[in-house]
């Protein structure tokens, strides 16, 4: 390969290209106040086009299929390809249309990952990851199938008494949601008894007592133990190699 010109070595330096993603974040950030500025529209359209150069300098550099092969660049190249119409915002006056490409841009800021690159064996981690995910992935379904068992009952018994927690059942779900997760599940039950009889109240607050304990004490911690401990697994069964390993060498220099 011949030697790269300073166009080429400017748009293939990690460094340059992530320092661009982080200015560009917080350009974003401070250009939700002034979206209609034809000055951030001018910025905005900059960086754009700079990722789009580093695209194109990248597969004419690596060549496609290289290119394609990593899979950071394939991440870069559908995040810029999905930004790209918001270059159009040059061309088109502040209105719906506008707003539209203003969110197409957003997704730029995705391009932050790109610093997850730097961590130490990160590829090993997101393997951890892969394998914990699919370890939890029945139990996880499960969760989700008696949460939504549970909101369609809710609905059922409490939609017209407080519509506003459970009158339907995505409203429901939302409810059960919240309920599983601590926010604020006390309040539940205490509005449910605000607005119908003694016993009806009181068993409300029996029943959602139950659930909070069921769903969320006991389902999200074991859901997040059996994640947690995929993880770890995957890392002592790597340490276990290496033990072999070792002791293997060790016997063949004992002989």
């Amino acid at each position: 390969m011949g030697k790269r010109t300073s166009v080429e070595s400017f748009f293939t330096n990690d460094k340059i290209m992530l320092s661009l993603v982080v200015v560009n974040t917080i350009t974003i950030f401070i250009g939700g106040y002034f979206s209609s500025s034809r000055l951030f529209v001018w910025t905005d359209s900059l960086f754009t086009l700079l990722f789009l150069a580093e695209v194109f300098v990248k597969i004419r550099v690596e060549g496609w299929k290289n290119y394609w092969k990593d899979g950071w660049n394939k991440f870069d190249f559908i995040i810029t390809l999905v930004a790209a119409p918001s270059l159009m915002n040059l061309f088109v006056e502040t209105g719906v249309a506008t707003n539209i490409l203003l969110s197409l841009r957003t997704l730029r800021v995705f391009k932050s990952f790109r610093l997850l690159k730097f961590i130490p064996d990160i590829n090993g981690l997101l393997k951890g990851i892969g394998i914990a995910v699919k370890t939890s992935f029945i139990v996880c379904v499960a969760f989700a199938i008696l949460l939504l068992i549970i909101s369609i009952l809710s609905s059922t018994l409490y939609g017209k008494i407080v519509p506003e927690l459970f009158g339907d059942p995505g409203t429901s779900l939302f409810t059960i949601f919240r309920l599983f997760s601590g926010d604020g599940w006390s309040e539940i039950p205490i509005e449910i008894s605000a607005k119908s009889s003694a016993l009806v109240g009181s068993l409300a607050k029996i029943l959602f007592s139950v659930l909070f304990f069921i769903g969320g004490i006991l389902g999200l911690s074991l859901i997040n133990s059996i994640f947690v401990d995929a993880m770890a697994g995957d890392n002592n069964d790597e340490v276990l190699r290496r033990i072999d390993d070792l002791e293997k060498k060790i016997d063949n220099l004992n002989r």
